[in-house]
């Protein structure tokens, strides 16, 4: 028992150590992100770099958490309290909250267990360790039969390899490429390309459009939707990637789309810069189906506190749930366009707390 007591501890150092690393990175994103901004609205005021700094030290324990504050505020014009700056929400809040279960999405074959009886779960197959799956993790015994079953009903498919995200190790596949690379398939989940909804294809009709839902467990243990924004991809993707999409607020309540998109740079745009669709005035399909069918997938796995769903609506407005992210599903851009989002979970004491510790320590 002791050495396993010694390796846990272990695994965890690591953990912690490799989030700081990650939060430490992070931080010099936001000087990039805040000299983007700045390029186009001018300096920040001192007055809101002051109050951020401020806050930073006073509330969250360090100022190395004030640059993702900077951001905030010029894309706000003011400062509001109760933000989380994004590399404090990874290097204190999930290793506060999570702990084991931050890594849990990152096996896609997991969701059969947790959700695959749900009619929202798109997963026709699984690849683990070069063994294949159907939905219900039974194993199928040949790879021509398993092609029959995940090209059923569609003409392509996506994969997704374990531990991908912003469109990483996503590959869109006809049955011929599939069957040429199946075996060298890492381990990961096979789903239909979704013949998505007629308004997300007039905004981008190549790639499917993913709908991001930020969902927490309430300090009374009740599911909600914090946070919601839109990604579509440009018309050269096949997919929605992290390095080219654009994204859009929503009212997490009606699923009504903001006036304004932003690009990769963080500039502002009213329209998709390749279909001319103007974002205001539109709104996501079947939204409140979107957001019940959440809050129900959150409350089969409750010991996750925060989950960070993509989804998008079929052509037939049916809700399809493409991934959930119990631990990689950073909230930085609905903190700069919609928050604070995630006031009342008490996250902010956590500095406090940690820098209180190293004073008595």
């Amino acid at each position: 028992m002791k050495v396993r007591v010694n390796l846990d501890t272990i695994e965890r150092a690591e953990d912690d150590l490799r989030m700081r690393v990650r939060a430490r990175l992070n931080g010099r994103k936001a000087a990039k992100v805040l000299k983007s901004i700045e390029s186009a609205k001018g300096p920040l005021p001192g007055h809101l770099k002051a109050r951020a700094d401020s806050y930073a030290v006073d509330v969250l324990g360090s100022k190395r958490f004030a640059p993702w504050l900077y951001v905030y505020s010029a894309i706000a014009g003011e400062f509001r309290e109760g933000w989380i700056p994004d590399n404090y929400y990874m290097a204190v809040v999930l290793p506060a909250i999570e702990g084991r279960y931050g890594g849990l999405s990152d096996t896609r074959s997991i969701t059969a267990r947790i959700f695959g009886d749900e009619n929202e779960i798109p997963d026709a197959g699984y690849v683990v360790g070069g063994r294949l799956f159907n939905a219900s993790l039974e194993p199928v015994t040949s790879l021509e039969a398993f092609t029959d079953l995940v090209f059923a009903g569609c003409e392509r498919v996506a994969f997704k390899a374990d531990g991908s995200d912003q469109g990483r190790g996503v590959q869109i596949l006809d049955r011929d490429r599939f069957t040429q690379v199946a075996d060298a398939l890492a381990d990961g989940v096979v789903q239909p390309f979704i013949d998505q909804h007629e308004v997300f294809a007039e905004v981008a009709a190549r790639s499917v459009s993913t709908l991001r839902m930020t969902s927490v467990v309430e300090p009374d243990g009740r599911i909600t939707v914090r946070a919601a924004f839109m990604r579509f991809g440009r018309d050269t993707d096949e997919y929605v990637s992290g390095d080219s999409e654009i994204i859009v607020p929503l009212n997490s309540a009606t699923g009504a789309f903001s006036p304004f998109g932003f690009m990769m740079d963080w500039l502002e745009v009213d329209r998709h810069p390749d279909s001319g669709f103007v974002f205001a005035g539109n709104e996501v399909p079947n939204y409140a189906a979107c957001r019940e069918a959440v809050e129900r997938l959150h409350r089969r796995i409750p010991v996750v506190p925060i989950i960070g769903w993509d989804l998008t609506v079929a052509r037939d407005g049916s809700v399809q749930v493409l991934e959930w992210n119990s631990g990689h599903n950073d909230i930085k851009f609905s903190e700069a366009t919609s928050g604070p989002c995630f006031t009342g979970l008490g996250w902010e004491l956590f500095g406090q707390n940690r820098r209180a510790n190293r004073s008595t320590g």
